[in-house]
């Protein structure tokens, strides 16, 4: 869904999405990679909080999000 990808022009390292859209920018990989990997967690627990919200008041006309 999400990688990092080094500016050839700047050394920096940008977080994309699969399109090349810039989530974040930061000066060193390790810094990329973590803030890869906590977008991603992040994204996964705002999914899983929107399907029980509509749980809550859709029951089970929600059978899973995607």
């Amino acid at each position: 869904m999400i990688e990092v990808v080094q500016d050839e022009e700047t050394g920096h390292f940008r977080v994309v999405t699969f399109r090349g859209e810039t989530l974040g920018l930061t000066t060193t990989r390790a810094a990329a990679n973590d803030l890869a990997e906590l977008m991603l967690e992040a994204w996964e627990e705002a999914i899983g909080a929107a399907a029980a919200r509509a749980r809550m008041k859709h029951g089970a006309a929600v059978i899973e999000p995607r």
